[in-house]
């Protein structure tokens, strides 16, 4: 695995950076993104000074509160405009985002106004309770399981066990959660759509 991509604090800087820019750019207190997005004050600090690695839903809420796409808040530099869309990330290369329950691969971060989101995405939490409740944001959600064994929880369906080569797709509105279901953590192809609001 590449040492650079998992240096300490690189996955969090990265975000905490943009975030300290994109708030910046829409003259935004603190306080005032707070109120958009319902996080607290000193959490939003603690994420632009690289010191705590948000969930989803919060970088979903920072996404909607900035009126940017999520994918925004993990792009690096600005580089000239192109005529063209390709973006290719080299195995283990994606800029890396860490929760205690999940371990994010960010591919393609440097394409902007992506439709969706792609994530490999390492599955740490082993049981629903992991979880301080059910998740839940805009859009849509496709898994594909890469390695390992998961079940997918949901407040609308009965849990659903899948394997490697297995895939789900469903509603993010709905409650979700993905645990691994083996004795070792799972991994999955993640893609998800958010649309800004």
């Amino acid at each position: 695995m590449n040492t650079k991509a998992l240096s300490p604090g690189t996955e969090v800087s990265v975000l905490g950076n943009k975030l300290r820019v994109l708030r910046g750019t829409a003259r935004l207190t603190l306080q005032q993104l707070s109120k958009r997005t319902g996080i607290s004050v000193s959490t939003l600090s603690k994420i632009e000074n690289g010191q705590l690695s948000p969930t989803y839903e919060k970088i979903a809420a920072l996404a909607s509160g900035l009126q940017v796409e999520v994918g925004e808040l993990f792009r690096g530099p600005e580089r000239p405009a192109v005529h063209a869309r390709r973006s290719v990330t080299l195995r283990d290369q994606g800029v890396f985002h860490r929760t205690r329950q999940y371990e994010y691969e960010v591919l393609h971060s440097d394409l902007v106004d992506k439709r969706f989101i792609p994530l490999v995405t390492t599955i740490k939490a082993h049981d629903t309770a992991d979880f301080p409740e059910l998740l839940r944001h805009d859009g849509e959600e496709f898994i594909y399981v890469l390695s390992g064994t998961v079940m997918v929880h949901t407040d609308c369906y009965a849990p659903l066990q899948l394997v490697e080569g297995d895939s789900c797709y469903f509603d993010s509105t709905m409650g979700h959660v993905i645990v691994s279901a083996g004795p070792d953590d799972a991994k999955i192809l993640w893609v998800s759509s958010h649309v800004a609001l």
